[in-house]
């Protein structure tokens, strides 16, 4: 319902500062202020008679929908940068730096500058479309086998690998097999701790 312009006193300031901070609740504080403000300018208007009491409920309505809509949009954004990192492991990138990779689990893809689990160093076809899904521990193995072969064509055939660092193949599984992803990834993880920097030369 609105309200009068010619009412009996002024407009109340804690409506109008109700109005404006709900308005701008997307900045957080502002939402709550804009409750704060509209709920004293209620109190207030009642004492004094003073015009604003649309003005302090509009300013209540805007802080309680920004106070609802803010973790809504802050979780979807949140999820959405996640998933955008996330991948599964056979879609890493050669020197690509990851987090938590399991076989047939998504990787997080993390910056090498920083501390990180494991960092792929190549990644090939298993086999054709043609081929019928091995079994797991057979598709490890032929994977591990590959991987091992691969060290020498990346690094050349004197490489070593560190004491501190220890060979790691993915293997498609079975439902990725099936649906077409026959990715072997190679990676080189921390024998026991996490990695810092992009592959050794």
């Amino acid at each position: 319902m609105g309200e009068s312009t010619t009412g009996p006193g002024k407009r109340d300031g804690y409506a109008t500062a109700s109005l404006v901070t709900g308005v701008l609740g997307c900045f957080g504080v502002t939402a709550v202020l804009g409750m704060v403000f509209g709920i004293a300018a209620l109190a207030r208007i009642r004492r004094t008679g003073d015009r604003g009491r649309a003005w302090a409920i509009g300013g209540i309505a805007a802080g309680v929908a920004w106070a609802v809509a803010l973790p809504i949009v802050s979780t979807v954004w949140f999820f959405a940068a996640l998933s955008a990192s996330n991948a599964p492991i056979a879609a890493m990138e050669v020197e690509n730096c990851y987090d938590k990779a399991f076989p047939g689990r998504d990787a997080v893809r993390v910056p090498c500058a920083g501390e990180h689990d494991g960092v792929v160093f190549d990644a090939f076809t298993v086999a054709s479309p043609q081929t019928p899904y091995p079994g797991d521990p057979e598709a490890a193995a032929e994977v591990d086998r590959s991987c091992q072969d691969r060290l020498s064509t990346r690094f050349g055939g004197g490489f070593e690998i560190p004491q501190s660092l220890v060979l790691v193949g993915y293997a498609p599984d079975e439902q990725a097999w099936s649906a077409g992803a026959r990715i072997g990834t190679c990676g080189l993880e921390g024998r026991s701790g996490r990695l810092t920097g992009p592959l050794p030369r």
